[in-house]
Parts: C-alpha cells; structure tokens; sequence
C-alpha cells in the first residue's frame, strides 16, 4: 500500500497552478508517494501531467466537479488521461440526492451513464463517502443501495465518515474488498464517536489494522484527507504531522 496526500487539505494552497506546482513539491519532500487531486485551481491537464511527472507523485484519483461528470464525460476522461490519473471521484453525492431511497436511485440512475462511459475508456468511476450515506431512509440506507445498485461504481472508502455514521470501516473494506476500493481516505477522529477530524496519529482511528488489510486484500492506495487543515494556519504542516505518524505502518 502506498500512501499519499489528498489535495483538498491543502487547497488553501493550489488554487492557481504556482500554488499547485509549490504543493506537490512540498507533498513530495514531507515523503507522500502519491497524490489526489481535490478543489484545485483552474490548471491545463498537461501542465498537471507535467508537475506529476516531475515530482515523480502520480495522480491516482480525483474528486470531480458532479456537473462534469454527468455534462463534460468526455472532456474530464480526456483530461484523466492525459496526466495518467485511472480514477475519476465524485467527492459527494449532490444535496438534492439525498431525501429518500427514490433520491438515490434517481442519483444512481442519473450518473450511471456517465459511469459507464468512464469505465469503458478504461478509468473506473468512484464515489467518496460520508455519513449522511448510512442515514435509515425506510429500511436500507444509502450506502447499501450505492454498493447493491450501483455495480459500476467504486468507493473512496473514507475511515472518519465510517466511523461517524456508526459502521465498521475494516469490514466495510473486506467486504468489498478490492473489486470495489483502490483508494482509502485515512482521515483521523479526535473524540469518538462524533469528533472532530484531526492530523492521523493524533485521534482515536488506529491505522495499522487498516494497512494490514488493505495489504492482505490487494487494496492500494491510503490518502491522508484532512478536511480542516486549512483552517489551522498551516495545512502542509498537518499533512506533515499526518506523514510522520503513519510513515511506520507503510514498507518502502
């Protein structure tokens, strides 16, 4: 397994491609060996491909704008393509999802063309969890129906959200195993069973059970995602503390 930095806890700082370019270089020194693309500034696919290629820090997924994915599939497949990213994210399904199990058939209905199309250009479509998606909406929830319904949708399996919404992320990843998951969010609680989200190492989540898995399974891929850092005046230095504390667990 090899772990990376998920850009959306730093996207205070890669809002213009400048930003973007400083990132990788400061996720590359800190150690990370693999990066998401989440929230970034506006940035021609090829000058991404460039600084991923630099950096030696390939671009394993994405969270995607939902409007691209359903409206622009052939331009975002495209841009994948070109800076060598094989998964395409959706980081949430859309508020108007979300009511009732009608909503999210209609979702899975609405975005499974798109799915499709992006499965057949030989990427794979992926959806990115949080709680909201394990809320009982008259005897099944979300979730159930995303993973039963949906089949050609991956999960960005996101620990913290697991965990809020009062479920088992390691039997959630050894149920669906790799088939289903490449990319897991390891993102850290720091008071259990709703706290707020902290560097990894500093909160109630034990990571190595979830390497170990992840290892046995065949799954590859653990993203550090801080939702927060930002708002600590220092988001590299968070991913830095997160880094530090999890370097252990993973074999160079």
């Amino acid at each position: 397994m090899k772990l990376g930095a998920q850009f959306f806890s730093i996207r205070d700082k890669t809002q213009t491609p400048k930003g973007i370019k400083e990132s990788f270089e400061k996720m590359k020194a800190t150690g990370y060996d693999i990066a998401q693309m989440s929230a970034i500034g506006p940035i021609a696919p090829e000058l991404l491909r460039d600084f991923t290629s630099y950096y030696e820090l390939p671009i394993v997924c994405t969270h995607s704008s939902p409007d691209r994915i359903i409206n622009d599939t052939k331009a975002l497949i495209r841009e994948h393509l070109i800076y060598g990213c094989p998964t395409v994210g959706i980081g949430s399904m859309p508020t108007e999802y979300r009511e009732s199990a009608d909503a999210v058939r209609a979702f899975i209905k609405d975005y499974r063309e798109a799915a499709k199309m992006i499965n057949d250009a030989g990427l794979r479509f992926a959806y990115h969890n949080h709680a909201f998606e394990f809320d009982d909406l008259g005897g099944v929830n979300g979730m159930t129906l995303l993973i039963e319904e949906f089949p050609e949708c991956d999960f960005i399996l996101d620990t913290y959200w697991v965990k809020y919404g009062g479920h088992d992320y390691l039997k959630m990843i050894r149920d669906l195993g790799p088939a289903r998951i490449k990319n897991v969010h390891f993102k850290d609680m720091k008071t259990e069973p709703k706290g707020e989200i902290c560097p990894c190492g500093t909160g109630t989540i034990d990571f190595a059970p979830v390497v170990k898995l992840c290892d046995e399974l065949g799954i590859v891929n653990a993203l550090v995602e801080q939702d927060n850092a930002p708002a600590s005046g220092d988001s590299y230095g968070q991913l830095a503390i997160s880094y530090e504390n999890l370097k252990g667990l993973f074999a160079k």
